[in-house]
């Protein structure tokens, strides 16, 4: 009889410590990842803590939009000052030297000058949109891999062994694989772009328009292929992997709730709450670490933004007052900043989806 009421009294008291033991497990972890998190996010300047950035709405995120688009827009709004002022300058020039030679023998030189101000004006602040575009994407590849292995360590710890290794390989390598890509091509291929651009305008008879054009759609599609593809293969195999993990995971709560006499069950619930409470740190970390990628990537991608209306709005301009030289200089530059533009997107893309696709498993 005392061995019985022992051993219901042992019972209970599992079903009661059990849960306390796991919910503050929960606590200690959480708080030690908060702090690893916040720790990381200081170190990449955004100045928001793990439970700010995990709770951010998407009205904030439009308020943080609207705060770097009104901090970036000085310098695109001097130039598009200047690249008007130089159409219009040009085409009075134009105008009022062919009164006084014969046909419009003089514009070419009007031209010219006009082109040699306007490429004096834009490529300091050209290059530098460029260095900064590689700057994030440096800053964007140390984040992903202290992020990732964090990130692919919590999923592990929740059951997601196969899942978590597969996500973590596969955004690592890739990550690797990008920067090492834009570092040896990127600026070379940038910087060709531009150098055409001013070749271009300089000399008119001499079209590279096309040229342009090719090198900008073969990256493009390049980029939308490959990140398609790795995209298509992560989903997969991580796909694959959580059913995996999913079967692993019953397996052990069967043999744990078979295994062990009397209490196997309350482990085995024990075993579900500890489980279920790293899925939910994973998923806020996951999603820290979204933002935290979109907050980096903001103000690099926001300056391109701006640059290319303002080269959009200075061709239209230049269009309108004949400024077919600047026209072809500003169109070449604008390709340019699309090819940066789309390989720093796509780079924070890839991350956001593959961690999305992993959240979801």
């Amino acid at each position: 009889m005392k061995k019985i009421i022992a051993a219901a009294v042992f019972v209970v008291m599992l079903f009661i410590c059990v849960p306390v033991n796991a919910a503050a497990d929960y606590t200690e972890e959480e708080a030690e990842i908060s702090g690893q998190i916040n720790d990381i996010l200081s170190d990449y300047d955004i100045n928001y803590d793990y439970g700010d950035i995990s709770e951010m709405s998407f009205s904030d995120i439009i308020g943080e939009i609207h705060g770097v688009m009104s901090a970036k827009a000085s310098a695109p709004l001097k130039m598009l000052v200047t690249i008007i002022i130089l159409a219009v300058f040009t085409s009075v020039m134009r105008s009022a030297g062919d009164t006084f030679t014969e046909g419009n023998k003089g514009s070419g030189v009007y031209d010219m000058i006009c082109v040699i101000a306007a490429v004096t004006a834009i490529t300091p602040q050209l290059m530098t949109v460029y260095s900064d575009s590689m700057d994030s994407i440096r800053m964007i590849s140390g984040f992903i891999a202290i992020f990732v292995p964090l990130y692919a360590g919590i999923v592990m710890a929740s059951g997601g062994i196969v899942s978590g290794s597969v996500y973590n390989a596969a955004v690592l390598g890739a990550s690797e694989v990008i920067v090492g890509l834009s570092g040896s091509y990127l600026m070379p291929v940038l910087t060709m772009t531009a150098v055409l651009a001013v070749t271009g305008s300089v000399f008119p008879n001499k079209s590279v328009d096309s040229l342009i054009g090719i090198v900008k759609k073969l990256i493009t599609w390049c980029i939308t292929i490959i990140m398609s593809l790795f995209c298509g293969f992560v989903t997969l195999k991580t796909t694959i992997a959580g059913k995996a993990d999913g079967a692993a995971t019953k397996t052990t709560k069967f043999v744990i709730s078979g295994s062990v006499p009397i209490v196997g069950g309350a482990v085995s619930d024990a075993y579900s709450t500890v489980r279920g409470s790293f899925e939910v740190i994973g998923t806020t970390v996951g999603t820290a670490g979204t933002i935290a990628i979109l907050l980096i990537m903001l103000a690099p991608t926001a300056e391109i933004l701006l640059f290319r209306a303002v080269m959009k709005i200075g061709t239209a301009v230049s269009e309108m007052f004949s400024a077919a030289p600047l026209t072809k200089l500003l169109t070449g530059i604008d390709s340019g900043l699309a090819i940066a533009q789309s390989v720093l997107v796509s780079y924070a893309v890839m991350f956001i989806i593959c961690t999305a696709i992993l959240m979801q498993n």
